[in-house]
């Protein structure tokens, strides 16, 4: 629509020197609301360009996926090297999810076998789940998806979502795992 370039060239010529995102409730697919998908985080950095390129990872988009990131980043605004950053998660979210699922989420949760999941993790799910029905991709899993606390230390021959999983037979790793993490493995897995 036009926004990417001059979002880029704005992050050029006002100098953030901190850069706070407010991800405790954010939309499934559409900014101004209607699928709440609670996640409980807040995230902080100096470098927008860098928490941008992290953000769009953990509800589960490819940075080529935004186009306003790589071009902040080649205009030299900031960098997208998440695998040099010096990321640290400061509230590791223990709760359980609060808000009332949408019509959408509650679709999208008919592929997840929950118990005890924290509401970052399940976010990072829904938004991988998502991501892989806007690719027609959703169709082709054919098992239950399990996340949550009360599977860990548990064996399972499913495919588990988080740390709470991992000894489950097939496990996306993380606490929580970012949704771009969980999308890349369901496509090699679908």
């Amino acid at each position: 629509m036009g926004l990417h370039k001059p979002i880029a060239y704005l992050n050029k010529l006002i100098k953030q020197t901190l850069v706070i995102v407010d991800g405790m409730n954010g939309d499934l697919n559409f900014e101004e609301g209607g699928n709440l998908v609670q996640m409980n985080r807040i995230i902080a950095g100096k470098d927008p360009v860098l928490i941008d390129a992290y953000a769009a990872q953990l509800i589960g988009f490819g940075i080529e996926e935004v186009p306003y990131i790589a071009m902040a980043e080649d205009i030299g605004v900031g960098t997208t090297d998440l695998a040099n950053a010096d990321i640290v998660e400061l509230n590791k979210d223990k709760g359980s999810r609060k808000i009332k699922p949408s019509r959408r989420v509650a679709q999208l949760s008919k592929h997840i076998i929950e118990d005890a999941a924290c509401s970052a993790c399940y976010g990072s799910l829904i938004h991988a789940l998502e991501r892989l029905h806007e690719k027609n991709l959703l169709n082709q899993l054919k098992e239950k998806l399990y996340i949550g606390q009360n599977f860990k230390n548990k064996r399972h021959d499913g495919l588990g979502i988080g740390t709470c999983t991992s000894g489950f037979d097939r496990c996306v790793k993380g606490c929580p795992p970012k949704a771009r993490d969980i999308v890349e493995y369901l496509e090699r897995y679908i």
